[in-house]
């Protein structure tokens, strides 16, 4: 029975154990690069990007050594949107905020989800100008898989 249990944990694990990076993987064993990524969030904390977004500079440096003219996207629409807001004052702020403004600066788009937004009465003017307000996270995400981005979910 415990070597069951044992076995059941550890496919479980591997089960969700970061299927982001297989998906990664995937991509730049291709011989032909896609129009771009796009990074798919939806966490339920709003301190979440302060892991997510070095995971996804990470993963985008790895695209762009193999596939140097390759557009990243990030599109995220779950609390942890909110921790992209001028006035967001949780204990990783900081992190969140210069990580963003370092991956726009690269060429990375970031998109929030303003659906969202106005249900907790949060107007596009409280995210900075650097990040897009789309009307919806979803919708954004399927107009970029329309033009050819894969999709990559990032999650826990």
């Amino acid at each position: 029975m415990l070597r069951i249990l044992t076995l059941a944990a550890a496919l479980f694990g591997l089960f969700f154990a970061a299927p982001a990076s297989a998906d990664i993987d995937g991509l730049l064993a291709s011989d032909t690069a896609p129009v771009g990524v796009v990074f798919e969030v939806v966490e339920g904390d709003e301190s979440a990007l302060s892991w997510v977004l070095p995971r996804i500079e990470r993963y985008s440096k790895r695209l762009r050594d193999r596939f140097p003219d390759v557009k990243i996207a990030v599109v995220t629409h779950g609390s942890e949107q909110f921790g992209l807001t001028q006035n967001f004052s949780g204990p990783k702020a900081q992190k969140i905020s210069r990580k963003a403004l370092q991956m726009s600066s690269t060429g990375t788009e970031l998109h929030v989800c303003g659906g969202h937004a106005a249900m907790r009465d949060v107007p596009a003017s409280a995210f900075p100008a650097h990040i897009n307000v789309a009307d919806s996270g979803p919708e954004q995400v399927r107009a970029l898989r329309a033009e050819g981005y894969a999709l990559v979910q990032i999650r826990k």
